[in-house]
Order: structure tokens, then C-alpha cells, then sequence
């Protein structure tokens, strides 16, 4: 079918298109691919793209603005489950007064507002005193796969229903052993609290670990506003009430905190990638390709038919493209929403990411539409003319292919499954749209 690119291609043309000098349009024809045109614009909408679903080990996840606990899972790419591992600061635990009494061991976090899944569900974590002391990689961070040894002894545990819409904090308790430990050595100016590395290497962080059968709701956790808290109180006699205050110990921005993000494929679509594979074809996956921000869940887009434009070079000026792809509707839900844009990435045929896909304007994203008419479907559109033109000018056989996943900055911080709609549909769900130029004077 033939379509005019409105008035937008006309100006295309005239930037594009002054110098070219065009053969025969029989010179170039394949088939039905290419459809004559009064304007001499054509659009072929024929070309094949191929779809799969790519898995990465490791995610960044550290230094984020939230921590993550809980877990999710879902018939696509399986579960997910979330513990967050942080360091504590010392800095502010000192004091000059003598005649202090120890109350309680607390811990304080505030929601940020993220969730999903069902919050009406218990969710319930352990507190792990960690082993070894949190250090980010040579590269300068920590992935959802890193791991750190914890005490087999509980700080402490905590089983809650999630308000994540609320401003109000989450409070529990931890061991009064250790919380009357830190006390004692506050009241003692003991060095080890006021000396930061001393300090580290005695109490090394802690761990809010899940069970990974939990998986009903995970919820966020602003980073910056955890604390470990030792209350106390003064009695200067018996006569006067107590007046409970407390040292605390935050999270700075010094220290190192991040997600632990394990994944189960397991009785999923994608269950086969975790068997010696790192990318399924749609075919293998019910005609459908996956996205999960913390698992490492992309699809990737195969375009083979840009080897067949290149060799058409002198004959026909390419335009523009895009590539339209639709989220199957019952992967996604009010407690599972949509993200507005997805990142793009070009890798090579091992999937290797060699860059982010951009142009001269900046780094290019696959964009959320929601159509007016309530009958279709919100889908992703990708302008992939940047790709095109560097695939073309390249003139050689491509390995490159399109990756699109959550966005990089939040791919640590978010679990929020869905799944594309493959490309054995109709139409209307996938379409890759090729414009050229024709010149049909000779």
C-alpha cells in the first residue's frame, strides 16, 4: 500500500533529495515492497523485522534514590525478589551527657511512592547484620547480582501491610543486644563510632532480605531517608519525666547501599533462557518478547531487510522509519503500569551493547502512545531513521540490532514486567514503515 508522508516528507525532500539522480522505478522493485506513487514517496511496510527476548546478568543497581523489598511474580519472565544491602554512617552519635538509659533499637524508612502488585498482601523481610564489608567493583558499582555474606543470626524481622501512597514512616526494632552494644560505646566515646573506618569494619551494614517465595508485592524505600536509630532517654531525677530521644545513624553519601535483585525463571515463558541460553526467539516464547527492569529482561529487534535497501543505494533515497510495537494487554495493569518511554540500544549479533541508540539531539527513545480511539491499544514508536541511515551508509553485511528495555536510570530501582505482541499478528500490532523516494521522470 502506498501513503504519502504528509507534509513533513515534502520538506524531507527538498533536504534530502535536490542532488539525486534516479533510474527507472523497475530498476528497484521487489515485488509488492515497493508501490508506485503519483509523489514519487513510497512506503514499504512489507519489510520483515525478526523479535526475541534477550537476558543480561547484571544490572546496575547501586547508589540509586531507592531501595527495593519484596518480590513479584508473573507469567512472563518469572520472579523477582528484592533485598536491599546498605551501609550506616556513625557521625552524629556522641554525646557529653553521663546519666542516659537505653530504650530501643529502630529502624526508620520512608515510602517513595513505588509499588506492585497487591498491597493487601503480608510482606515480611528479615534483618541481616552483613559479613563482609559493602565495596562497589573497579568499575564503581554493585549489580543486581552482587552478593555479600550475612550472620545467620536475625537483627531483627518485620512483617507489614505496604502503605506506599502514605508519607508516614516505617518503624521496627531490632536486637536490644546489639542496640544496647552501640549505646554502651556512644556513652564510652568508644573509637570505633567516632572514627568512620573503624566504625565499617565494625558494624558493616545490614540487609533487609525476603524470602524469594514471597512474591505477591515489593514496594520502594527512599534511600535517604533510612536510619538506624538508638533511643534513649534522661532522667535527671526521679521526679522528672523521661524524654526519649535518639542517636542516629543514616545512610550518607559516602557510603554504599544497593538492590539485590534475584530472578526465577522458572514455570515462565522464558523458563529455556535459563538453561545455557541468554536469548529466546519469539517463536519459542507464544509469538510474544519480554521487558523487566532488575531482571535484565530487553527484547531485541532484528531488521534484515536494511542489507536488501543498501543495494538499492543509488536508486532510491530512504526517508525515514519507524517501528511501532504494541504491549499485550493483559501483561500490564493499574498495579503493573506501562513506563511512558523505554531506552534503546544498538548491539551486535553476541548482544552487545556498543552504544546508546542517538543522534545528534540527543540519546532517541521508544516513546508511549496511547491512541485517542479507546478500541486500540497503547503501543511503543521508535524512530529508527538514525539507525537506518547508519546501517546504509555502512554498505557492509550488518550484525546490528535494536535492544529496548527500561530505562537505564531506572532499571535498578524498578521490577515492572510486560510483554510485546510478536510480529505473527496482524499489522495494526507490529509495523516497521520504511519511506523512500522515487523518481518516476525516467
Amino acid at each position: 500500500m502506498v501513503r504519502c508522508f504528509r507534509c513533513i516528507v515534502g520538506l524531507l525532500l527538498i533536504a534530502n533529495l535536490v542532488s539525486c539522480n534516479f533510474s527507472s522505478i523497475k530498476d528497484f522493485e521487489q515485488g509488492q515492497n515497493f508501490v508506485d506513487s503519483s509523489s514519487g514517496v513510497v512506503l514499504i511496510d512489507t519489510m520483515k523485522i525478526i523479535t526475541s527476548t534477550v537476558r543480561f546478568d547484571s544490572i546496575v543497581s547501586s547508589k540509586l534514590s531507592r531501595l527495593l523489598v519484596g518480590g513479584y511474580k508473573n507469567i512472563y519472565t518469572g520472579t523477582v525478589t528484592c533485598s536491599p544491602y546498605f551501609e550506616l554512617n556513625s557521625g552524629a552519635s556522641s554525646t557529653t551527657a553521663t546519666d542516659l538509659v537505653y530504650d530501643s533499637l529502630v529502624v526508620k524508612m520512608n515510602y517513595d511512592g513505588y509499588y506492585i502488585g497487591d498491597t493487601t498482601k503480608l510482606l515480611s523481610f528479615k534483618v541481616k547484620r552483613v559479613s563482609k564489608v559493602l565495596k562497589l567493583n573497579t568499575d564503581g558499582y554493585l549489580y543486581n547480582n552482587s552478593s555479600f555474606l550475612t550472620s545467620e543470626t536475625n537483627l531483627g524481622e518485620k512483617s507489614f501491610y505496604p502503605r506506599p501512597k502514605t508519607v508516614g514512616p516505617v518503624y521496627f526494632h531490632l536486637s536490644d543486644v546489639f542496640g544496647k552494644e552501640l549505646f554502651d560505646k556512644i556513652l564510652n566515646k568508644n573509637d570505633t563510632l567516632t572514627n568512620s573506618v573503624y566504625f565499617k569494619d565494625y558494624f558493616r551494614g545490614m540487609a533487609l532480605v525476603c524470602a524469594e517465595n514471597q512474591n505477591q508485592v515489593a514496594v520502594g524505600f527512599a534511600h535517604d531517608s533510612i536510619s538506624c536509630r538508638v533511643y534513649y532517654h534522661q532522667l535527671l531525677n526521679v521526679s522528672d519525666s523521661k524524654i526519649k530521644t535518639y542517636f542516629p545513624f543514616p545512610i550518607s553519601s559516602e557510603d554504599v547501599w544497593y538492590n539485590k535483585m534475584i530472578s526465577n525463571v522458572s514455570g515462565s515463558l522464558i523458563e529455556a533462557i535459563g538453561l545455557q541460553k541468554t536469548q529466546l526467539s519469539s517463536a519459542l516464547t507464544s509469538n510474544l518478547t519480554m521487558v523487566q527492569g532488575g531482571s535484565g529482561i530487553y527484547t531485541k529487534v532484528r531488521i534484515p531487510g536494511i542489507d536488501y535497501v543498501k543495494g538499492f543505494g543509488k536508486n532510491v533515497a530512504f526517508i525515514a522509519a519507524t517501528i511501532q510495537m504494541t504491549p499485550l494487554k493483559e501483561s500490564y495493569s493499574d498495579i503493573n503500569p506501562l513506563p511512558d518511554s523505554l531506552s534503546v540500544y544498538i548491539v551486535d549479533h553476541k548482544n552487545m551493547i556498543t552504544s546508546q541508540y542517538s543522534n545528534t539531539q540527543g540519546n532517541i527513545y521508544a516513546t508511549k502512545v496511547v491512541p485517542s480511539n479507546v478500541d486500540k491499544l497503547p503501543y511503543y514508536l521508535i524512530d529508527v531513521t538514525t539507525f537506518f541511515d547508519t546501517e546504509i551508509a555502512d554498505g557492509t553485511v550488518s550484525d546490528h540490532s535494536l535492544l529496548i528495555g527500561t530505562v537505564a536510570t531506572s532499571s535498578g530501582k524498578k521490577i515492572n514486567p510486560f510483554a510485546f505482541i510478536g510480529t505473527d499478528t496482524k499489522k495494526d500490532n507490529v509495523k516497521l514503515n520504511v519511506y523512500c523516494y522515487i523518481d518516476k521522470s525516467n
